[in-house]
């Protein structure tokens, strides 16, 4: 989930990674509900290239940007998703898709595309009201659609259950080996 702590925790990651020597990278979003707008953007900051990370458009046509300086990566770079992948996972994966710096790899997202306010009410209790729609930095409206892998893997629930073999992972590996191999 993409939390206040999450930016922090993927630098430091990343940073560790790098200095072992990192080739390549396989981020995992699969079961990953969203989180805050906030902890997405800097984290997608560092791995586009300039510019539009997703957009916002409310009833009336308003329209808020999210966009970075960005940077030259340079890595290849696979996102694992699946049907419940949301929200801000889905923006991040859409904008590695669209950008054209990485594959997605699993299956389709869950398809949540809309910002929601929560009102507290004074019983304790709260109203979630729907204010915009987001859209992927390629101006794709994923809401009830989701986003598509760029390879499409089941995950063998019952190989992972035997033997802890994840058929989507293999195949990201599979990808990134293939990418390197012929660069």
């Amino acid at each position: 989930q993409f939390d206040d702590v999450t930016p922090a925790q993927f630098d430091e990651n990343l940073a560790e990674l790098k200095k072992q020597g990192m080739t390549s990278l396989i981020i995992d979003l699969r079961n990953n509900p969203g989180g805050t707008v906030t902890a997405v953007t800097q984290i997608a900051s560092e791995l586009l290239p300039g510019g539009l990370i997703f957009y916002m458009e409310d009833k009336d046509g308003n329209r808020t940007e999210y966009n970075c300086e960005g940077v030259d990566f340079g890595l290849p770079l696979v996102v694992l998703v699946n049907e419940y992948s949301a929200s801000a996972a889905e923006i991040l994966s859409g904008a590695v898709k669209d950008s054209g710096i990485g594959k997605l790899v699993g299956k389709t997202t869950f398809g949540k595309g809309i910002v929601q306010d929560v009102i507290p009410l004074q019983d304790g209790s709260a109203i979630k009201l729907t204010v915009a729609n987001y859209y992927t930095r390629g101006g794709n409206d994923i809401h009830l659609k989701g986003i598509e892998p760029d390879i499409e893997v089941e995950l063998d629930t019952d190989a992972y259950l035997d033997d802890g073999k994840d058929t989507q992972l293999d195949k990201a590996v599979e990808v990134l080996l293939g990418e390197m191999g012929s660069k």
